[in-house]
Parts: structure tokens; C-alpha cells; sequence
């Protein structure tokens, strides 16, 4: 019997030739043969694809051309083509970019002069707002490693330019109230990166392509876009194709700062997808590159092994796995940690070591609130996340924790307590993501009431709940 491919299915469906019935978040047939259903959406092929010519021996060095890059235009056509751009793109809001506006957007040393005048416009709020809203350790007495890092790559590559240049828009629309024209340049921005990226990775040095992918992982985080790209299996045969390519690749302090928050953005979405990370680091690097975030890096590193305990069986887990990393996770918060006084990262640390606990927990033994080691680490969780001030950098990694100890908080006063510093995050950051996660916890918080009620436990995983009832990862990160 001839099998029908199916064109808008699940992306098992779609490989293996069957018809879909497309049901959400999991397809039928993937549940009936016991298969891992691939999801929906549009997706990224990445290939195997040939060494590249030899990368340029600095990737701060002035700006590479690419091949689609248009011939050479003249002062006076540069000139008309910006005003152009910014006529029609713009536009309703072209108004808000007042003469004064414009003057304070002087262009940077780093942009070209024949950038246009919307560009210009981005990519300066991206320099003075965004990126500080993004990175963990700006403002701690080093310079934020995402202007550090990623602002010589812009224009080296257009992917990831574009990429940055569609968050810059997303963020621009909160700001304003939800404009509509500004979300739609942010979708038209993102589907120019998507495109460049698709046109130029074989060509590209692998940290420009992988940094573009981490831009766009991050945007579909941060800003709720829900695009269905994988971008992860994106970044991991970038990765894969670097080693092939040079063993020392990664040595650089750019290399390093991306691959770190692959990393983390790899843990944080094996939670939100309820599976185990993709990403497969021949060594890990502190988040941001920095030393001083080691010891959050380590603990995040134990995050992972239980989200890979979801697809080891129960037997396996009770007799090694599962103790194992309790024991590391007792370790990692000694007596010493009560005594000493502890800054923003150390408060930070602790709260995603009492949050592992509570993931461990849950896929070990599917215990939830009120089981007392669940609700004991939720209350201690939320203390070291309420000793850092909702204006420090660090505040921009406490998202899981938070969801994680608020999910599991039964008392009326907890739960006011994160509604209250989800506001406040969203108040000093405007980033969609912490709206949703703040509707996604009040969601959960209705059904494990009512499971409690009815049976007297709490047999609610959170990260599934989502995945079934929003149809979508919760957004962790």
C-alpha cells in the first residue's frame, strides 16, 4: 500500500513518509509507535557540508563583504535609498523619528555609513538598551560580553545583523505600547536573518553562524515568536562542522562566550521540552566566558543530567543516576554557604541549586508541593532569588528558578510574592517572555490546586502541562 507523505505534519511523520494526523503537541502515530514526535512548524535542514575556505585571521577586522551584498552604490544613490527605507519602513511610526532622534543615533565607529537610517536606528537601541537586558554580568565591573563580543560580527554577517536588528524591533514595540508597524519590522528582520543564514552558513566562519542561531534561539525565547525553528539542531551541526573543521576553533574569547550560552540556552530548553539536551561540548565554559560564574555553570551542568534521567528507565535511575546527582547537588551548598555572605551570583547559584532539586524531584519520582523536600527547597529558592536586586544582570538568568519554586508554592503568599517580582522583571527589562511565564504559572497553579483537592497530591508536571495545554515550550530562558 502506497504511504502519503505528509507535507504539514510532525516532522517524523514528514521523514518517515506517513500521513500525520497532526494532533498537538504530540501526533498519534508518534505516541502509538512509541516515537519521539519531532513537532511542528518550519524548520532549518542542516547538512553536512564542506570545509570552508579559510577563515580571515581576525573576525574584528573591518567588515567582510558578502556574496549577496549589493554592487557599490554612489553618495548620492546611498543617499536615496536610505531615505527610501525609512520612508516606507517605518512608517507609521516614522514621526517618532524626529530630527533630535536622529541626532542621537550619531552612527557608531562600527556601522557603515551607507546603513540605512532604520537599521542605524536599531542597532543603536541595541547598543544602549538591549544588550543590557540580555547579558548577566553587565554593569559587575566588566564590559557587557554581548557588545564585547557580538557587535564586530554585525557586519560580517548579515544573518546575524538581521537577527539582532529584529529583537532590537520586538523590544522597541513593547516600549511603545505593542506597535504594530515595529512588530512587523522585527518579523520582516527575522525572516531576513532566516534567509541570510540559510544562503551563507557553508561560506561563513562557524562563530558568525553560530552566533546568529544563538540571536535567534534568544529571540524566539524572549520575545514569544513561536516560529517552530530548531534552532538548537542548528547549532549543534554548526558546532559539529567547527570541529571538524580545526580542533582549536573555540580557542578564542568570542568562541567561548557563545558556546557558553549555547550551553545554557541547550539546559534550559531540555527542561521546557521534557528531553534531554542536544548539544554534545567537547568541554564546558563558564556562562558568559567568565570565571566567576563557574560554580552556577557546574550546577547547570547537573540540570542537564536530570533532564537526561527522562529517558533512562526508573530502574536505572534509582540505582545510580538519580543519587547521584542528589548527592552532588547536597554538596554544591555546604555549611559553608549558611555562613558566608553571599553577592549576586552566589544568591543566584544557590536559588538554581534549590530549583534542581525540585526538577529532580519531579522527574524522579514525580513528587511535587506539599511533598516537604519540594516545598522546603521552593521557600529557599525564593529567598536567594528576593536577595538580588530585580535591577542586577544576574535577573535576567532567574526566570527558571522562579517558575520552577512559584510553580510549586501552595500558600497564597508565596504566589503573590512572584507575581509581584515577575513585575517587577517586566518593568525593568520589557521582554514578552516574562509576561507569558507569569500566565503559564497562574495556568498551573489552577490545575495542581484542583489535582490536590480532588486526590490529595500532586501529580502535575509543570513543563508538560504547557507542552499539552499551550501547545509550546514554557519559556525558561
Amino acid at each position: 500500500m502506497p504511504h502519503t507523505r505528509s507535507r504539514t505534519g510532525c516532522f517524523t511523520c514528514r521523514e518517515d513518509g506517513y500521513k500525520c494526523d497532526e494532533q498537538r503537541p504530540y501526533c498519534g502515530r508518534c505516541l502509538r509507535l512509541e516515537k519521539v514526535c519531532k513537532g511542528y512548524g518550519i524548520r532549518l535542514k542542516w547538512r553536512a557540508f564542506a570545509p570552508p575556505a579559510p577563515a580571515p585571521a581576525s573576525l574584528s577586522a573591518p567588515a567582510l563583504r558578502h556574496p549577496e551584498s549589493a554592487p557599490p552604490m554612489t553618495q548620492t544613490k546611498r543617499r536615496r535609498r536610505s531615505r527610501q527605507l525609512a520612508s516606507r519602513t517605518l512608517s507609521p511610526s516614522a514621526e517618532q523619528l524626529t530630527s533630535a532622534a536622529l541626532a542621537a543615533v550619531a552612527t557608531p565607529s562600527y556601522i557603515p555609513p551607507d546603513v540605512d537610517t532604520e537599521s542605524r536606528y536599531l542597532l543603536h537601541h541595541w547598543t544602549v538598551t538591549l544588550a543590557a537586558n540580555l547579558s548577566m554580568t553587565a554593569g559587575s565591573g566588566t564590559r557587557n560580553p554581548f557588545l564585547l563580543h557580538l557587535t564586530p560580527m554585525l557586519f560580517q554577517s548579515l544573518a546575524l545583523r538581521f537577527a539582532i536588528s529584529s529583537m532590537a524591533a520586538s523590544h522597541l514595540a513593547i516600549l511603545r505600547g505593542d506597535d504594530r508597524a515595529m512588530e512587523m519590522t522585527a518579523a520582516r528582520h527575522r525572516l531576513r536573518a532566516v534567509s541570510s543564514l540559510r544562503r551563507t552558513i557553508q561560506a561563513e566562519h562557524p562563530e558568525l553562524s553560530l552566533a546568529a542561531i544563538l540571536m535567534l534561539q534568544l529571540s524566539d525565547r524572549l520575545f514569544a515568536a513561536d516560529t517552530g525553528v530548531d534552532h538548537l539542531s542548528g547549532a549543534k551541526a554548526v558546532i559539529a562542522w567547527g570541529q571538524g573543521c580545526s580542533s582549536r576553533w573555540d580557542d578564542s574569547s568570542a568562541a567561548q562566550f557563545i558556546l557558553s550560552l549555547c550551553f545554557y540556552h541547550d539546559i534550559m530548553s531540555s527542561v521546557a521540552r521534557g528531553a534531554s539536551p542536544l548539544l554534545q561540548l567537547p568541554h564546558s565554559f563558564p556562562i558568559e566566558g567568565l570565571s566567576r560564574m563557574q560554580e552556577l555553570t557546574s550546577v547547570l551542568e547537573l540540570v542537564g543530567m536530570i533532564s537526561r534521567l527522562r529517558v533512562q528507565t526508573p530502574a536505572v535511575a534509582d540505582a545510580s543516576l538519580a543519587p547521584a546527582i542528589e548527592h552532588a547537588l547536597e554538596e554544591a551548598g555546604d555549611s559553608s554557604v549558611v555562613e558566608q555572605v553571599l553577592d549576586d551570583v552566589g544568591h543566584t547559584t544557590q536559588a538554581y541549586r534549590h530549583a534542581a532539586f525540585i526538577y529532580l524531584y519531579r522527574v524522579w519520582r514525580n513528587e511535587g508541593a506539599p511533598y516537604p523536600p519540594t516545598s522546603e527547597n521552593a521557600q529557599r529558592c525564593l529567598l536567594h532569588l528576593l536577595q538580588v536586586p530585580v535591577t542586577s544582570p544576574l535577573v535576567s538568568a532567574h526566570v527558571w528558578p522562579l517558575w520552577t519554586a512559584g510553580c510549586e508554592s501552595i500558600d497564597d503568599r508565596n504566589r503573590q510574592l512572584v507575581r509581584d517580582r515577575v513585575d517587577a522583571m517586566f518593568h525593568v527589562r520589557h521582554l514578552p517572555s516574562l509576561r507569558r511565564i507569569k500566565d503559564d504559572m497562574e495556568e498551573v497553579w489552577k490545575i495542581k490546586d484542583a489535582a490536590r483537592n480532588l486526590t490529595g497530591v500532586d501529580n502535575v508536571d509543570c513543563v508538560k502541562f504547557i507542552l499539552a495545554n499551550r501547545q509550546r515550550e514554557a519559556d525558561l530562558a
